[in-house]
């Protein structure tokens, strides 16, 4: 296998016969076996902490104690404080116990995934090369490790903001001397908001990571540029980003993909951004990368 891009001598002369100003692979897209595995970590997590939560939770508020005295005992709001101040160091600690864990297996998940499908799209660009995708260059390493941290402190904000909401929807029932009747439409509520941040996390956060790695490994064997492909389905669309589907950009001047801030990136890199990057060879910029491969037919 080849560790820099080239083209065969067919697709070389099919280029120089056809004269285009520019040849491109397929789509990239993210593994959804990958980002699906990850939905269902954090999802199961949630759904524990939400389980016991709720249990615990209940269980006081039924207590014959709270009957009676909801109202006017102040212990019960000190009950209340001491279960949930408990509920939160055990589920902090839970996901914290697992988060490395589950952003590892994610990240290595969508290495693989981003090797098959560049390795698929760079043969469909070169005419049939096969070169290492499987590499991890030198630019990969950081982005891996800080990859791995940004998921880590994602996972772990999931039950430190779910407790501290919790809390405050116990205490709010308490003064309010509705008890239950108030907290469990309020948990309930809760409980799929938290769901659905875990899954959009996970989701999110796999396609950022498996462009990232596109985008090293496109750099490491000689693929300057890229196609932004806007990916459709989204209830929002980002207009900014419809505008930028079918433009070609160089990772060296990439494009501002939040106009408010004038951040620059790729796509994915937004939060929820769904778009696809295409690898492009622009002959224009042709430096002699993209020479014909004498051993290839």
């Amino acid at each position: 296998m080849k560790s820099k891009l080239v083209l065969t001598k067919k697709k070389r002369a099919r280029v120089e016969a056809q004269k285009p100003s520019a040849i491109k692979g397929t789509p990239l897209n993210p593994n959804a076996a990958v980002q699906n595995k990850y939905a269902d970590k954090l999802t199961a997590l949630v759904a524990e902490m939400v389980r016991q939560t709720r249990k615990e939770i209940e269980s006081l508020f039924r207590k014959t104690v709270a009957k009676e005295f909801f109202a006017e005992d102040a212990s019960i709001a000190s009950h209340a404080k001491s279960v949930t101040d408990e509920l939160s160091d055990r589920f902090n600690a839970l996901f914290a116990d697992r988060a490395e864990g589950a952003a590892t297996s994610m990240i290595e998940g969508a290495q693989k995934s981003s090797s098959t499908s560049l390795l698929a799209s760079l043969r469909e660009l070169s005419g049939g090369v096969a070169i290492k995708t499987s590499m991890v260059p030198e630019a990969l390493v950081p982005v891996v490790q800080a990859s791995v941290a940004e998921n880590v402190g994602l996972i772990k904000s999931i039950s430190a903001d779910y407790m501290q909401k919790v809390e405050g929807a116990v205490m709010r029932s308490i003064t309010t001397g509705n008890g239950l009747a108030d907290l469990i439409p309020s948990l309930e509520k809760l409980d799929g908001m938290t769901k659905r941040r875990a899954e959009n996390i996970a989701y999110d956060q796999t396609r950022k990571v498996y462009n990232n790695v596109n985008k090293a490994r496109m750099q490491a064997v000689g693929v300057k540029k890229f196609e932004w492909l806007h990916t459709g389905g989204s209830q929002h669309p980002r207009k900014d980003h419809i505008a930028l589907s079918g433009k070609v950009f160089s990772f060296d001047n990439l494009p501002v993909i939040d106009p408010r801030t004038g951040e620059r990136g790729i796509p994915g890199q937004a939060p929820n951004c769904r778009c696809r990057m295409v690898p492009v060879i622009e002959f224009a910029d042709d430096d002699g990368d993209n020479e014909d491969d004498a051993n290839a037919t």
